[in-house]
């Protein structure tokens, strides 16, 4: 991933608050306008205690298939509902910038 990438993109999708405040450290903070969590794009986070809006990446899980598939298929129905909000259909996409200072709180390095 580069700056110029991430200008590029119409949405940035980040699979948890360290990637956010990561990505806006790192690369800028303008890119908050235009930056999501992936776990729920669609509210406003009051907290990030017990790592929630992580998503965890299933490649290094190391439990059968099956199993990961029953956890992870929530993840499809979010991509259909972000696509309908991309659209301008569906509920409207809160963007990191709407809650920068949460998500400074958090350690970019802790993912």
């Amino acid at each position: 991933m580069s700056r110029e990438a991430c200008v590029d993109s119409d949405s940035i999708f980040v699979m948890g608050p360290s990637y956010a405040h990561r990505l806006v450290s790192e690369y800028g903070e303008d890119l908050s306008t235009k930056a999501y969590l992936f776990a729920d794009p669609f509210s406003m986070p009051l907290s990030f205690d017990d790592r929630e809006y992580t998503v965890w990446d299933p490649s290094f899980d190391s439990r059968p298939t099956n199993e990961l598939l029953v956890e992870l298929s929530w993840m499809r129905e979010q991509v259909l509902q972000i696509r309908l909000a991309s659209l301008g259909h569906g509920r409207r996409l809160v963007p990191v910038s709407e809650f920068l200072d949460l998500c400074r709180a958090v350690d970019p390095r802790s993912h």
